[in-house]
């Protein structure tokens, strides 16, 4: 363990897979619902996309309905109190006195508030960063409370999550067509619209975010069981989840997608109550979804890392097998059983396999691991693109052509995240944070596997991943 006196925290060869596996899907997800953020010109209906768009736009539509809006911000507010409870948790374990514990999440905090502030004003409305600077550092005071406070606090919080549900769900009854400052017809306007809500997000954001306390709460009590990293003595917890959880989650998104498809127009559904309701199903869902997909990636994570390991036996075993027998083929013996031993088609077939959907896990883990630079690499990728002022994509391209460009954007990111980890480097932000913050670089810690408290970000309400 660290010292007492530090903040030393776990290599990044050491973290545990599973979080940082959810975090890198979920970056995917978080940059194509964060596409309703840059598209403008259209008249919004419900979860803020497009009334008139066209075949393939629609198509893209339904599965980020499904799949990705109201179910992002759960699950990165969720392994965001994960990670803060892993930080306390330390904290503890070093002997920490509560006070320096919260100085030090203070200092963290502040530090991802200056950052989220240069990424609204300078970048995007649509940030988040904010918010999960204020509400995570009411969410560390908290948890150092009694240890039914923070869950107490996370099920009062609740119906503010499901405002965010019902102002998606009611969204397309009103007349907008975009975020203002998408459509700013140059930077400096742009910059002007965004500085006045970053301002206006701080002086709320206690309020009006506090609905992200309730995913944190059920991050820090994960957090307390180990619940993503032990994952074989928390299995039959898990599995359970990832069904349940996922399949839930599915199901709730259904009714409102389907308004998006059959009545996008809300010419036969126009109840503002009925609408809210149907936002308010598809919000409480995505919660559980987000639970459910975080369960699921803790155990895909921990089921490649076991692959691995056993392949790596079995290729070492056959090495072993292979000198066995030139050994025997000198003495003129055949080793009993050879042909067994050796490496068939279908066993090296196997192995590809395994080696195929591990480079894929640990390339998401990797871009995971960096998800403050990413999600801000994503956002200046956009800004380049969209505006009025660049290339104007906003107003030229439905959520189709927005999705090649996220998905293209999204794969020239692994690359320099495996590079990055392989190396022990943080990403750019990641170590700005860091040294804000006053954090030291990671130390040689205990064996177990843990995940950090790197902040996770998602997009906004009324246009939330």
């Amino acid at each position: 363990m660290a010292p007492a006196g530090g903040a030393g925290s776990v290599p990044l060869s050491r973290r545990a897979g599973g979080p940082d596996l959810a975090r890198g899907l979920a970056l995917l997800g978080i940059a194509l619902a964060n596409t309703v953020g840059w598209l403008h010109g259209s008249t919004w209906t419900v979860l803020l996309k497009q009334q008139d768009a066209t075949a393939w736009d629609r198509a893209a539509d339904v599965l980020i309905a499904l799949t990705v809006d109201n179910r992002g911000f759960p699950l990165f507010a969720m392994l965001f109190g994960y990670g803060i409870g892993i930080l306390h948790r330390r904290s503890q374990e070093r002997g920490e006195r509560t006070g320096h514990f919260l100085l030090r999440m203070l200092r963290r905090h502040v530090a991802l508030l200056a950052i989220g502030l240069a990424h609204a004003i300078l970048l995007f409305q649509g940030d988040i960063l904010v918010a999960y600077a204020l509400i995570g550092m009411l969410c560390a005071l908290l948890m150092t409370r009694r240890r039914v406070v923070l869950p107490l606090a996370g099920i009062i919080a609740l119906p503010a999550l499901g405002v965010w549900g019902w102002v998606d769900g009611i969204i397309g009854l009103s007349d907008g067509d975009g975020y203002a400052s998408a459509a700013a017809p140059d930077y400096l306007t742009g910059l002007i619209l965004r500085a006045e809500l970053a301002g206006s997000e701080v002086a709320t954001a206690l309020v009006s975010e506090i609905g992200l306390l309730a995913p944190m709460a059920i991050g820090v009590i994960a957090a307390r069981v180990r619940l993503f990293e032990e994952v074989e003595a928390n299995r039959d917890v898990l599995a359970p989840l990832a069904r349940w959880g996922i399949g839930i989650g599915l199901a709730g998104a259904v009714p409102l997608t389907a308004v998006l498809v059959l009545d996008p127009g809300h010419q036969l559904l126009d109840s503002e109550t009925a609408l809210g309701i149907l936002g308010l199903i598809h919000q409480y869902s995505g919660l559980l979804g987000a639970l459910g997909l975080a369960a699921a990636a803790a155990l895909l994570a921990e089921h490649v890392r076991a692959r691995r390991a056993a392949t790596g036996q079995i290729l070492a075993e056959s090495a072993a097998t292979g000198q066995v027998r030139a050994g025997g083929a000198a003495t003129g013996q055949a080793p009993a059983g050879g042909a067994a031993t050796g490496q068939t088609p279908a066993g090296g077939a196997a192995t590809g396999q395994v080696r195929l959907l591990g480079g894929v896990v640990r390339g998401i883990e990797a871009l995971g691991a960096v998800s403050l630079s990413a999600y801000v690499g994503q956002s200046l990728v956009f800004a380049a693109l969209f505006p009025p002022y660049t290339l104007d994509l906003g107003t030229r391209l439905g959520t189709a052509g927005a999705a090649v460009i996220v998905v293209v954007t999204y794969l020239a990111m692994i690359g320099p995240a495996v590079a990055l980890r392989r190396g022990e480097h943080r990403g750019p932000l990641e170590v700005v944070l860091r040294s804000l913050a006053g954090s030291s670089m990671p130390r040689e810690t205990g064996p177990a596997p843990a995940s950090s408290a790197a902040p996770s970000p998602a997009r906004r309400p009324g246009g939330r991943s």
